[in-house]
């Protein structure tokens, strides 16, 4: 079993007989793999992706070693499985996803045609806050992003693709912009330095527990969308 850079390995959850707890319990495929990837979530987000083994996240989710297999293939159908199912939930998708009353909230009139245009720092700061309810997820999303910076590492491809992915994500939708960040360079260029500073506040909150997340986005936020530039597009 793998260790932990602490020299611990990670625990395995045991009942009363001193079997894997859930041993017994039977699950629909699918919700035996959101099980794997709550438990993995955790134990990875403590130890690290390299300090926890395959066999302590099948003892952790009551299965043996082959039976954990049967539902995620290798490590990296694991990994991707945590994030996908948890961290990037709804990520990709705006208006089919967002709860109706949440949309509405970032609306800001509408273009030309009539179309509604939405709120670029309002969206960022409702990321921020659904981030400061998961803050154990957060510190599992950048532990793997910088253990993956190894093209071995099981989330390289995940990571290095997502970026892109984002940025044709944020192309789609229609925001209410300032006159110069209309063109597609200065607002890739906007999207890119926000989310840099959405992970730099992460970091801060994560490293420093006198600073809070929302607090900290706050403070970027007002650089990032400065008065009175932005005053019409909030």
């Amino acid at each position: 079993m793998s260790m932990s850079s602490k020299g611990r390995r990670p625990p395995i959850h045991t009942g009363a007989a001193g079997r894997p707890i859930n041993h017994h319990e039977r699950l629909a495929p699918q919700k035996r793999r959101a099980r794997i990837a709550k438990e993995a979530a955790r134990l990875i987000a403590r130890y690290g992706s390299y300090g926890v083994s395959m066999q302590a996240i099948a003892d952790a989710v009551g299965l043996t070693l082959p039976g954990l297999y049967h539902y995620v293939r290798n490590r990296e159908e694991l990994l991707s499985l945590i994030i996908e199912t948890y961290y990037d939930d709804g990520a990709f998708s705006f208006e089919s996803s967002l709860p109706p009353e949440e949309l509405r909230g970032l609306e800001v009139g509408r273009d030309e045609q009539g179309r509604k245009l939405y709120s670029l720092p309002r969206y960022l700061n409702g990321i921020v806050k659904r981030n400061a309810q998961r803050m154990e997820l957060v510190m599992l999303f950048m532990r793997l992003a910088v253990e993956a910076h190894d093209p071995q590492h099981p989330a390289y491809g995940y990571y290095r693709g997502r970026h892109a992915k984002m940025i044709g994500f944020m192309d789609g939708i229609r925001w209410k912009l300032p006159d110069g960040y209309r063109g597609q360079e200065a607002f890739h260029g906007l999207v890119r330095t926000a989310y840099c500073a959405m992970d730099g506040v992460q970091v801060q909150a994560l490293t420093n527990p006198d600073d809070g997340i929302i607090e900290l986005w706050a403070k970027a936020d007002r650089v990032l969308f400065p008065s009175p530039e932005w005053d019409g597009c909030r």
